[in-house]
């Protein structure tokens, strides 16, 4: 079996969310609490970083360009020339929805997001103390100026992805210890029904980011696991792809197949692993990945 490999040996204090440019050749990832988004190519010639206005949850491609970055209040957009426009706030999108925030309510800030195939940005939240049920699931529609709350009672919004099909929509609060698959209406960004799609049963180890493969496989990275999972498309546990750190975060396909998967992890609360905080990579051999949904807007 492949072993992984180093692929950016820049330390993340919590690296999330890489997804491979096409258009450019880059990786994308962010390092949320270094507050920066990271890339480089496959073969390391071109490598760079720009620091961000507040911690990053996710760096999200657009259709025409630029990026959407999910910062603590928000997301923004980031137009290829560097111009920098906030959107409408999680606190707006949640007095639309009916939804007060107590005085008491911890301080929050974006976890994992992702676009779906239609370009509609799917967007979370968490307590940085990860108080239970503080958290929630927003959709950001192409050209709206404000999310809508879709999914409340969330601790800590994770892993996103779409099958193939793009008939289901794969979700993980990480505490539940589940990888969830929703039934989605592609044409009008709705849920359906809600099923547990997968279990994590090891003692400590809970679910983060994901991928989904062109065969329907979800790749799931395991905090405090140290290891990806691929699960093929009937839940069944298909691969275990072992790191050598604790906290991996998320995973991501890459190159001009998609033959390459790109791992981010954690340095957090590990001062003398010397691996923890980097990026690998890992050659499935067998199966490869798609190309990154883009927000339109």
């Amino acid at each position: 079996m492949a072993e992984v490999s180093v692929f950016d040996g820049r330390v993340c204090r919590i690296g999330e969310g890489p997804h491979y440019d096409e258009r450019t050749g880059w990786v994308v990832w962010v390092d949320i609490l270094g507050a920066r988004v990271l890339w480089r190519d496959l073969a390391g010639a071109e490598v760079g970083e720009s620091p961000t206005d507040g911690h990053v949850g996710a760096a999200v491609p657009r259709r025409d360009g630029g990026l959407v970055l999910c910062l603590p209040a928000g997301p923004v957009l980031v137009d290829p020339d560097g111009t920098v426009r906030p959107l409408g706030t999680y606190a707006e999108a949640d007095a639309a929805a009916g939804v007060s925030r107590p005085v008491d309510m911890p301080t929050l800030r974006s976890n994992d997001a992702k676009a779906d195939p239609a370009g509609r940005l799917w967007l979370g939240t968490m307590a940085y103390d990860s108080t239970p049920g503080a958290g929630a699931l927003y959709r950001l529609d192409p050209g709206a100026d404000t999310p809508r709350r879709i999914l409340s009672d969330v601790t800590i919004s994770n892993g996103l992805g779409w099958s193939p099909d793009s008939a289901t929509m794969y979700y993980i609060d990480t505490p539940t210890r589940r990888v969830d698959a929703i039934a989605y209406d592609i044409d009008a960004g709705e849920l359906g029904e809600r099923s547990t799609f997968a279990t994590i049963d090891d003692d400590g180890a809970f679910p983060d980011g994901l991928c989904v493969d062109a065969e329907g496989g979800v790749w799931v990275a395991l905090w405090n696991g140290s290891a990806v999972r691929r699960y093929a498309p009937d839940g069944r546990l298909d691969r275990v792809v072992p790191l050598p750190t604790a906290f991996v975060t998320s995973c991501a396909f890459a190159g001009e197949e998609f033959a390459t998967l790109v791992i981010t992890t954690a340095a957090v609360k590990q001062p003398t692993d010397g691996g923890a905080g980097l990026t690998y990579s890992y050659e499935p051999g067998d199966v490869v990945g798609r190309p990154v949904d883009r927000y339109v807007g």
